[in-house]
């Protein structure tokens, strides 16, 4: 287990709160399981969509992260990271808008992979990855006009959106998805 300092809040980010901070009558009902679910998203919205389902990238480049996700990651200040930014869609629409946070100290040996995962699903790679751990999540109303929602996908409700910290083969990786209001299991 690692100790993470608790998330410093920044007016430009979501107040990320671990799960258990939300109790049944915070979370929509229509959405908590699969906020809660710890299996694979992907998989599951393979199964909603009747197979229906793909990547569609929308960034990938080195960046700094946001100060909460270096906190999750245990980042040093100033060590950059591949930030990738994906919709997934079923049935065409997106259904989820996703960031990954993959520190550079993270893309060492067979981890290198995930310089070049373009439209490739990140999630049917961890949860293939048999050292893969899983921390618990974290939760979030996000502000459907958040800077950190590309534009195409804002709009004027809040949505719900989780992240976690993966580990692979002790390496860190941050995952968050947001459910978009397309988003029909």
């Amino acid at each position: 287990m690692y100790a993470v300092q608790a998330p410093r809040y920044h007016p430009k980010e979501s107040n990320w709160q671990d799960y258990h901070h939300y109790t049944a009558n915070h979370l929509p009902s229509s959405i908590s399981a699969w906020l809660l679910d710890s299996g694979s998203l992907t998989q599951r919205l393979i199964k909603a969509s009747g197979n229906r389902f793909r990547v569609q990238l929308i960034s990938q480049d080195w960046q700094k992260a946001h100060s909460s996700e270096r906190n999750l990651l245990g980042m040093a200040m100033r060590e950059q990271a591949i930030i990738r930014e994906v919709a997934l869609l079923c049935n065409g629409e997106p259904w989820v808008f996703a960031r990954s946070v993959i520190p550079a100290s993270s893309l060492t040996g067979h981890l290198r992979q995930l310089r070049g995962l373009k439209n490739s699903s990140l999630g049917e790679m961890l949860f293939r990855d048999p050292t893969m751990y899983r921390h618990p999540f974290q939760v979030a109303a996000i502000d459907g006009q958040s800077q950190q929602i590309p534009k195409f996908l804002r709009q004027p409700l809040a949505l719900w959106g989780r992240r976690s910290r993966f580990e692979l083969r002790d390496k860190p990786i941050m995952v968050s998805e947001i459910f978009l209001p397309t988003f029909r299991p």
